[in-house]
């Protein structure tokens, strides 16, 4: 028997196998159950995996990979589904997708050395929940996608947002990991890999924790995350200010980066605020999230919820652009010490205070679902790009933007195709990540998102393939116009131009070597950082 016809065999009953160790409930073969998970929020289509698979521990996760590994097959690693990157869309056929989601266990709370350890495909809400009953937190604690996406989807593609103004991304706050390689050997990094210790040090000799991180799955499955702890805050100060102009909120932005005083601090632009305030909540989700403002800090939290209910949609009314920060401290005094340098940075930058029920509202319920980040107010697709500048490129690179979208709005005028921004920054690196909005069907996928309601309202949207194309040409002319500002990249996964960008070829050769090293078949999510 030749060596195709064994390989072809072994394909074929591969998901007999792979049943056999896991259970015939976790290994799916439908037509639409497979496309289902081979698709992101990006557009931009792959191969069908073959099969998806569905581990619930590391030992399953292991037996699995290798089973893939003696068939000759692809394993692509899928968390919660949130990337617009192609992260986990299959490049190659006969492709196993393994959706990490029911390895979701919190294994421990070590409140005494100040880590906790997690089966990576916990959500970022779940774990939140949890710690917030012991009173610590991660110091970065999740996307605002959090409600579905997973710990070590966030430490696959790197992540910013809740907490990353004082503590920065989500690879800062990871101390360990358990890793599952190509062929199903298990490694372990950082300080746990001391047979007498524990998880409590990442950089136990070379950062290995640090080459699994920000590799959109191409080195291999991180089963198992160790992450640092704080104590949850005990004092929570908000601001929230109004500029004319984007240069003028920028310049505040980057000056209040520089101090590195807020946990939160993100901008909107005009086409932002006027989206957002009629997005709305349904009636469910703004009763729960009054509730929680008002029972989070005595009377204070009842002053901010009668705030948060009584601004009601006005509160970005008649407001170009808008900055909402949160302040942190160990006790009151030391969380308006921020809150008053920011308030001078603002006015100095010729801003106006304005109500601050945005960021009360969303520190009171920071996974409050993903209808409104996944869609415009009437049911448009979001599809985003983003650049990663150093503080002193930020308003360089966002004026940058402005002329592009300038350039290019006769064209979007006749498409219907509408724009917005969001600015954060990670400590001392900005963030700004402009948006593409237009109506197209929205997908199995992110009709299942949404809620019921809203489900209804927007399931029959029709396709529209030409300003799709359009969109989708646009949005690679601005990742491109970023790069050439010196921009990075955050879950690079298969869009960025990761090599392109290279300074030098020694650094490629570098990255490609520890490809072969950690995966010498190449099977390892194909395609991902390029590789």
């Amino acid at each position: 028997m030749s060596s195709q016809m064994e390989s072809r065999e072994g394909v074929a009953a591969l998901p007999a196998r792979l049943a056999e160790r896991l259970g015939a409930e976790h290994v799916l073969t439908g037509d639409e159950e497979r496309r289902y998970f081979s698709t992101d929020l990006s557009f931009q289509p792959g191969e069908l995996a073959d099969c998806v698979i569905r581990p619930g521990s590391t030992e399953e996760l292991s037996d699995a990979v290798r089973l893939c590994a003696e068939a000759g097959v692809p394993v692509v690693p899928r968390g919660g589904g949130m990337s617009y990157t192609r992260g986990y869309v299959p490049e190659q056929g006969r492709s196993v997708l393994v959706d990490m989601r029911r390895m979701n266990r919190i294994l421990e709370i070590n409140a005494d050395d100040m880590y906790v350890t997690v089966e990576c495909g916990c959500t970022w809400k779940q774990l939140y929940e949890a710690l917030q009953e012991q009173g610590v937190r991660t110091p970065y604690y999740g996307p605002l996608s959090g409600m579905y996406a997973t710990v070590g989807g966030a430490l696959s593609q790197n992540s910013l947002f809740l907490g990353s103004g004082l503590y920065n991304t989500a690879a800062e706050s990871c101390l360990g990991l358990q890793v599952v390689m190509a062929d199903g050997r298990l490694v372990q990094t950082g300080s746990g890999a001391q047979k007498h210790s524990n998880g409590f040090y990442r950089h136990f000799g070379p950062d290995l924790t640090g080459l699994f991180t920000a590799d959109t799955g191409a080195f291999g499955f991180k089963a198992v995350a160790t992450l640092r702890l704080i104590p949850s805050p005990r004092a929570t100060e908000y601001l929230s200010f109004g500029f004319e102009s984007l240069d003028a909120m920028l310049k505040a932005q980057t000056d209040i980066a520089r101090l590195r005083i807020a946990s939160e601090c993100y901008g909107f632009d005009p086409y932002y605020n006027s989206s957002f305030e009629d997005m709305g909540f349904t009636l469910g989700e703004g009763m729960k999230m009054l509730g929680k403002i008002a029972t989070s800090g005595g009377v204070k939290g009842l002053v901010n919820s009668l705030k948060v209910a009584v601004s009601g949609r006005k509160v970005l009314s008649k407001v170009n652009y808008s900055l909402h920060m949160t302040f942190d401290g160990i006790d009151a005094a030391a969380a308006r010490s921020g809150q008053r340098a920011a308030f001078e940075l603002c006015e100095a930058a010729g801003g106006r205070e304005i109500d601050h029920s945005i960021p009360v509202a969303f520190r009171a319920e920071p996974f409050n679902g993903v209808r409104t980040i996944l869609l415009g107010a009437k049911g448009e697709i979001w599809l985003p790009v983003h650049g990663f500048f150093p503080l002193s490129r930020a308003r360089q690179a966002a004026e940058a933007t402005e002329q592009f979208i300038r350039d290019n709005q006769a064209l979007m005028e006749r498409h219907g195709i509408k724009t917005s921004y969001l600015t954060a920054f990670s400590g001392s690196e900005f963030v700004i990540e402009p948006s593409f909005y237009w109506f197209d069907r929205l997908g199995d996928f992110r009709l299942d998102l949404i809620e019921p309601e809203f489900r209804a309202k927007w399931k029959d949207i029709p396709e529209d393939l030409d300003t799709r194309q359009v969109v989708l040409r646009l949005r690679a002319e601005l990742r491109d116009l970023f790069d050439q500002h010196g921009a990075c990249h955050l879950q690079i996964g298969k869009y960025y131009p990761f090599r392109d960008v290279m300074a030098s070829n020694e650094t490629w050769e570098l990255l490609q070597g520890v490809k072969r090293l950690v995966d010498p078949e190449g099977r390892m999510n194909p395609g991902s950082l390029g590789l």
